[in-house]
C-alpha cells in the first residue's frame, strides 16, 4: 500500500514538474509582448506630447496675429457710420398739347440721379448726418441731371441734407428734435410737396404710446424759407401736425391735420427764384403773388391681404385762407390714389386737382405738373433684385384753369426709370 502511494505522489511530482517546465515560456513570451506594447504606447504619447505642443505653438501664433489685428482696427466711431444712397437712370418722353391754338415741341431725353449719404449714431441718443445730390442749385423740386452735354461733367451737385437729431432716452425716447436740413416729417402726398423738397429749419416730434397698436403724434416745426437780413426781413414758416398712426390686424390706419404760415411768402422782394405756376400779378408797381396759409388733412388705409400682398388708399385736402390777388378764389386743391403691392410688383394710379392759389408751386410735386394742375397718374413697378427696381409712370395732366396768367401747356409724359439703392 505504501509503494503505491509513493508511486502515486511521484506521479503527481512528475505531472506537476512537467506543468511548470512549460508554462515558463509561455511566461516568458507574454511578457516580451508586453513589454513591446508598453514601448508602442510610449512613442504614441510621444508623438501625440508632439502635436499638442504644435497645436499651442498655432494657437500662440493666431493669438499674436490677432493681437496685432485688434490694434490695427478701426476707430469705434467709423464702426458707428452707415452709408446710404441710390442712382436712378431715367428715359423721359414728353409729347404737350396745344394751348388756345398754340403747340408746343415734345422732348424725349435720358436722366441721371445720383444721391449719397452718411449717418452716424454718435450718442445712444444722438444722430447726425449728411447727404449729397444732384440737381439745380436753385430749385428744391428737381435732382435730376440731363445728360447729353458734350461729355461734360455733372456741376449740379451740392448738400442735399444735413442734420441732427436728438431723442432722449430719458423720456422713453418719445420726443424726436431734429434741426437743419432734413427728410420731409409730414405726414402728406404729392397733392401738396414734392419728394425731392427737403424742409429746412427746427422740427420737434413727440410720438405717444409708441409701444401701443394706436400712436397719436404732434409735430411742431419753423422752417427757413429765406435768410440774410435781420430777423425781421427773413421769410419762415412755422407749421404744426396732429396726426395717428393705428394698427388692428392686417389693417393699417394713419391720418394727420396740419396747418402752415408762410408768412411774407407772395409780397414784393420775397418770390421764390421758380413760381412753378403760381401767378403773378402786380401791386404798387412791383411784381408779387398770392400769401398762404395753408390748412389740410390726408387720410391713408392699407389692407395685408396676404403675407406678399397689400392693397392702399389714400386722399388729401387742403386749402388755403390767405388766397389774394386776381385769383383768390383759386385756393383748393385734392389728391387721391390706389396702390395694390404683391410679391416683386407693385401697380399705382392716383389724380390730382390743384387750384393756383392752393398751395405755394416752389415745393409742389413737378413731375404732375406743380400747381394749376390736374390729371391721372398711373404707375407700375417690379423688384428685380433686394436692391434695384424697374418703375413705369404715366402722367397726363393739363391745366387746372386755361386763364390763369403763367398757365402751362398740358402734356403727356412717360418714365422709365432703373433704380438701384445701397
Amino acid at each position: 500500500m505504501r509503494g503505491k502511494i509513493k508511486f502515486a505522489a511521484a506521479l503527481v511530482l512528475g505531472a506537476v514538474l512537467c506543468l511548470g517546465a512549460a508554462w515558463a515560456p509561455a511566461q516568458a513570451a507574454s511578457q516580451d509582448d508586453l513589454e513591446k506594447k508598453i514601448q508602442m504606447l510610449e512613442q504614441s504619447l510621444q508623438g501625440l506630447k508632439q502635436q499638442l505642443a504644435e497645436v499651442k505653438s498655432t494657437q500662440d501664433q493666431q493669438a499674436a496675429v490677432a493681437q496685432v489685428a485688434a490694434s490695427d482696427a478701426l476707430p469705434k466711431w467709423i464702426e458707428r457710420i452707415t452709408l446710404f444712397g441710390d442712382t436712378r437712370f431715367r428715359y423721359e418722353h414728353t409729347s404737350y398739347d396745344d394751348l388756345k391754338g398754340k403747340s408746343k415741341t415734345g422732348k424725349d431725353r435720358f436722366r441721371v440721379r445720383l444721391r449719397f449719404g452718411v449717418k452716424s449714431q454718435i450718442h445712444e441718443d444722438v444722430q447726425l448726418g449728411f447727404r449729397m445730390a444732384s440737381g439745380s442749385d436753385d430749385d428744391p423740386t428737381s435732382t435730376n441731371q440731363t445728360m447729353g452735354n458734350y461729355f461734360a461733367e455733372i456741376t449740379s451737385w451740392g448738400v442735399d441734407q444735413a442734420w441732427v437729431t436728438w431723442t432722449p432716452s430719458a423720456i422713453g425716447k418719445m420726443i424726436d428734435l431734429s434741426f437743419g436740413k432734413i427728410k420731409n416729417p409730414f405726414m402728406t402726398s404729392k397733392g401738396i410737396w414734392d419728394g425731392d423738397v427737403v424742409p429746412e429749419g427746427a422740427f420737434i416730434k413727440g410720438t405717444f404710446n409708441k409701444k401701443g397698436n394706436v400712436q397719436p403724434f404732434l409735430l411742431v416745426s419753423y422752417m427757413f424759407v429765406s435768410q440774410g437780413g435781420e430777423f425781421d426781413d427773413n421769410l419762415y414758416a412755422p407749421a404744426a401736425q396732429l396726426g395717428v398712426n393705428a394698427k388692428f390686424g392686417k389693417f393699417k390706419l394713419a391720418a394727420a391735420t396740419s396747418y402752415t404760415s408762410w408768412g411774407k411768402l407772395g409780397d414784393a422782394g420775397y418770390l421764390p427764384p421758380n413760381l412753378h405756376g403760381t401767378p403773378e400779378y402786380s401791386e404798387g408797381g412791383e411784381d408779387r403773388t398770392t400769401n398762404y396759409k395753408v390748412w389740410d388733412i390726408y387720410a391713408q388705409a392699407d389692407y395685408k391681404f396676404t403675407d406678399k400682398g397689400s392693397l392702399g388708399f389714400w386722399g388729401h385736402y387742403f386749402t388755403n385762407s390767405d388766397s389774394d390777388g386776381p385769383y383768390e378764389d383759386k385756393d383748393k386743391g385734392w389728391a387721391a390714389g390706389a396702390k395694390i403691392k404683391y410679391d416683386k410688383f407693385s401697380f399705382g394710379a392716383w389724380y390730382k386737382n390743384v387750384e393756383a392759389n392752393a398751395t405755394p408751386g416752389f415745393i409742389a410735386d413737378s413731375d404732375s405738373g406743380y400747381v394749376n394742375s390736374k390729371g391721372w397718374v398711373l404707375e407700375a413697378g417690379y423688384k428685380f433684385w433686394k436692391y434695384g427696381e424697374i418703375k413705369l409712370s404715366y402722367y397726363n395732366m393739363e391745366p387746372e384753369d386755361e386763364d390763369v396768367s403763367g398757365v402751362s401747356h398740358g402734356y403727356q409724359t412717360f418714365f422709365t426709370d432703373l433704380v438701384f439703392k445701397f
